[in-house]
């Protein structure tokens, strides 16, 4: 069946390992699959304005943001699904029996981190986020929550996640990022989530769709689509629930797979 829909997360897999990628490479290629009607779509866990900006030399390309909450484009705007204040309240309340935790808030325009916050923490938010605010308190936040970012030893990383599934039960959904870090995320709200509804709006089915991702936050949007691509920088479970591998994010492999199995004649 034709390809009518690419799907890439971004860090990891789209981008190197210094936040860049080959972007004369990507013009040529984005040129092509415009070309056949081919929709290009970045879905990370960055907020949908910031990656706006990111890719702002491609105005009309589709935004998944926060891990699967926000759908951006030029024309449609920005929609979000957000936490409601008394879910965010609850998961404060747990989040508050784990000081060694790191915690930001991320809204749809801006994340917070308080003023006490370790500032290594301060400045890997500043490094990741465009628009970072230190609050006294959380309950300063006006900017609805769209997910929770939170930084801890990595060593404690798979514990931390065993801990809070269960006390987060029905409020929210812990995503490991990665050892030392980790999303809070609306139940049932993810990448796959995304695509189904951007596939329902733009009339494209799975089947016409291609999913590049290298954490377990792409799982679902892998499994959604019916080519489900890890990168070889994947771990082992992330490439096991693949339908291919293709090779690293510093080697541009998701620009080399549109090329070798998408656009070439």
């Amino acid at each position: 069946m034709t390809i009518k829909l690419i799907a890439a997360d971004m860090d990891g897999t789209f981008l190197d390992d210094h936040g860049e990628y080959d972007r004369g490479r990507f013009a040529e290629i984005y040129k092509a699959l415009r070309k056949r009607g081919i929709q290009f779509v970045i879905a990370s866990g960055h907020q949908a304005v910031e990656l706006a900006q990111f890719f702002a030399d491609f105005p009309d390309i589709w935004l998944i943001g926060g891990n699967g909450a926000e759908l951006m484009n030029r024309d449609a705007g920005l929609s979000a699904e957000t936490f409601s204040h008394t879910a965010t309240d609850q998961v404060l309340k747990v989040l508050a029996a784990y000081p060694e935790l790191q915690v930001a808030l991320c809204g749809t325009h801006t994340v917070s981190v308080l003023q006490t916050a370790n500032p290594v923490f301060v400045a890997q938010m500043r490094n990741y986020y465009y628009q970072v605010a230190s609050v006294a308190d959380f309950d300063q936040v006006t900017d609805p929550v769209v997910k929770f970012d939170l930084i801890c030893a990595p060593e404690q990383t798979n514990q931390l996640l065993y801990e809070l599934k269960p006390k987060l039960a029905e409020i929210a959904v812990p995503v490991s990022g990665g050892q030392g870090s980790m999303d809070l995320i609306q139940p049932g709200m993810h990448k796959g989530r995304a695509l189904k509804r951007l596939g329902a709006r733009l009339h494209i089915k799975p089947e016409e769709m291609v999913a590049f991702g290298d954490g377990t936050n792409d799982l679902e949007m892998l499994h959604y689509v019916k080519t489900g691509v890890a990168m070889q920088n994947a771990p082992a479970n992330v490439k096991a629930n693949a339908t291919a591998v293709t090779g690293t994010n510093l080697d541009s492999g998701v620009l080399h797979y549109i090329e070798q199995h998408i656009l070439k004649p």
